[in-house]
């Protein structure tokens, strides 16, 4: 079997850990652990450590990305503490948890993000994971007890990966390494399979590879010698939901935690840009950004089109830079089309790519790394955080803003037509929410979605939804909180990677989501705009022209234009028999589709299907020839 075959080794990406437990008397192989090291070596630029005790071997690849953490090694422990750490993920409340372990300011300040973390199991136990706010995933050996305890941050922006065979537990940052602890054939798991091209995530933790499985976001996991135990450790809620307050007060507060979002994630040892497009999220992330370190210029990069203009956002881009002075680093992209020599695209061995605009990624990337940067924030996952904006009539009728409901509902009606005003939906949550308030009525929140029409029988059997513990009224009012997210956010780190990037997203931040969660839908969607909430919060901080635009900027031209030039190269390929992916996508459906061209009213899922399965085939191929 080969050790590292992606071309993956000599990249810089986040660091990354591997533990070897066994649960019986027999002593750990420490070349069980090497093995599963191997296949992390491309995210350990800053070298790396490993320790060996009789039950559990423990290594880490380091990549030191903020100030307290260079030179640090782990594992990681305290004299005459009987724990030890691997920690891959940063801690955005620092200041917090430094007040609440009692720890001076200047002690705590020189402290690392691990050694805080240390320090909270030892006051916490287990259920420190409840204290710990940002990225991160962490194992810690009590060899006290003889437990090891597992945990993935809230919204699951770093990954842990799982597999028992008899005595023995591994665990890794990729389900890859996992695999290469040497006790696993690559067997693949049609049903996670399934849930890729329902553009779904199955809510067990099951990955693409049989028996391996995934901690699921806000999940702690103890394992010990005669068995273990799973527990969502956060549980969000709009219990504490915020009224009558003025809009003014809600946008204050609502910017006062992304500009801390913001600058959590300012923090590092290297350059940090920004990747910016047009649209009110990723331009408030830069305006933030470059407040706060003016009057030095923040890097921005920027897509530009010079033929396709409606995707061109240059406008909205300049405007950035004429009122915060940014270091504007532009980029034609007109060459960057979908399909464009998609053989020789960098591939995930963990998973296949969901990303059909790969190309405009990778041209971001390549120039960041260019202009020496080595972290970059993004807007990305913004839209996320307003998913409840349909409930915007019904929490103005639910507050008695009767005359507000019904003025904001005869302009609706009047500009955009019945019709309209209908299929958004607002109506009919404000029915809902009447049923509900019904004694003996169920809730009605409609989580399970009919199956994807495109899907093969094969498929449709194989989607279910067991639950992951997280309450459907509110998994449906904030998108951030969906599994698909936390796997697009993790999975996207090894594609940055490969530019020495590490990608930082301030709107996935557990602070800003409780917060949105407690707010009123009409301050995610009010008189006609939506996001209402960030365009009040930017006033005087976002240029005019973004603050106050109303159409969203689309790549559909880009999107048609590579379906168009690579016509013929993807029809041989959904032809070639004996493809995978047709085991799971009707064929029938896929050529009814392929020529069809979208308005961009009805652009959705249906519209990257044939990249899924482009992608699957060749990931699939891949992991089959070089395991």
């Amino acid at each position: 079997m080969l050790k590292n075959p992606w071309g993956l080794r000599g990249i810089n990406n986040l660091s990354a850990f591997a533990v070897v437990y066994e649960r019986s008397d027999t002593p750990v192989d420490p070349g069980v652990l090497e093995r599963v090291m191997e296949r992390l070596s491309h995210r350990g630029p800053d070298g790396r450590d490993v320790l060996l005790t009789r039950q559990v071997a423990m290594g880490h690849w380091h990549f030191w990305t903020t100030p307290e953490e260079v030179q640090e090694r782990q594992p990681l422990e305290f004299a005459g503490l009987p724990f030890k750490i691997v920690l891959d993920g940063r801690l955005d409340n620092r200041s917090e948890l430094i007040a609440e372990l009692g720890l001076s300011t200047e002690r705590g300040n020189r402290l690392s993000d691990a050694a805080l973390t240390l320090h909270s199991y030892e006051r916490w136990g287990a259920q420190c994971l409840e204290h710990l706010i940002g990225p991160f995933a962490l194992v810690i050996w009590n060899e006290r007890t003889g437990e090891l305890l597992c945990g993935r941050d809230a919204l699951g922006d770093r990954t842990l990966f799982y597999s028992f065979k008899g005595t023995r537990m591994v665990v890794a940052s990729e389900p890859w390494a996992v695999i290469g602890a040497g006790d696993y054939s690559i067997e693949f798991d049609d049903r996670a399979i399934a849930y890729y091209f329902a553009l779904r995530i199955p809510e067990d933790g099951q990955t693409f590879f049989k028996n391996i499985l995934e901690l699921l976001p806000a999940h702690g996991m103890v394992v010990h010698a005669t068995g273990e135990r799973q527990w969502r450790y956060w549980q969000p809620g709009s219990s504490k939901r915020e009224k009558g307050k003025s809009d003014r007060e809600y946008a204050e507060e609502f910017r006062d935690l992304l500009m801390e979002s913001v600058r959590c994630r300012m923090r590092a040892t290297m350059p940090v840009g920004v990747l910016m497009s047009g649209g009110l999220d990723s331009t408030s992330i830069a305006c933030l950004a470059a407040m706060m370190i003016a009057p030095t210029p923040l890097a921005t990069i920027s897509y530009v089109f010079d033929e396709l203009t409606d995707c061109d956002e240059r406008q909205y881009i300049n405007s950035v830079k004429e009122k915060w002075n940014t270091r504007s680093i532009q980029i034609a992209c007109d060459d960057a089309w979908p399909f464009k020599d998609w053989p020789n695209w960098p591939l995930n061995p963990n998973q296949p790519d969901w990303n059909v605009y790969r190309q405009l990624k990778e041209h971001a990337y390549q120039r960041a790394h260019a202009e020496g940067l080595r972290v970059l924030l993004t807007g990305e996952f913004g839209d996320h955080l307003y998913s409840a904006e349909r409930d915007f009539l019904a929490d103005l009728i639910a507050d008695g803003r009767l005359m507000d409901a019904g003025r904001e509902l005869s302009q609706h009606i009047r500009y955009a037509g019945l019709r309209w005003t209908w299929e958004r939906g607002y109506l009919q949550q404000v029915g809902r929410r009447m049923l509900n308030h019904i004694p003996g009525r169920s809730r009605l929140y409609g989580r399970l979605n009919p199956s994807p029409t495109w899907l093969t029988p094969f498929s449709t059997g194989n989607l279910s939804r067991p639950g992951n513990g997280l309450d459907p009224q509110i998994e449906n009012q904030n998108g951030m909180l969906e599994l698909l997210g936390a796997m697009i956010c993790a999975g996207e780190t090894i594609y940055a990677s490969r530019c020495a990037l590490e990608q930082r997203y301030p709107y996935r931040d557990r602070r800003l989501v409780e917060y949105v969660l407690s707010l009123p839908a009409y301050q995610l969607y009010y008189r006609g705009y939506i996001k209402y909430v960030l365009r009040t919060a930017m006033q005087d901080i976002l240029p005019q022209m973004i603050r106050t635009r109303t159409q969203p900027n689309r790549l559909l031209s880009l999107f048609f234009r590579g379906k168009e030039r690579e016509n013929k190269v993807l029809e041989a390929c959904f032809q070639e028999p004996g493809s995978e992916w047709s085991k799971f996508v009707r064929a029938d459906w896929l050529k009814e589709h392929w020529d069809v061209v979208y308005p961009p009213e009805q652009d959705g899922p249906q519209a990257v299907v044939p990249w899924l399965c482009i992608s699957f085939e060749t990931w699939y191929k891949t992991v089959n020839v070089r395991t």
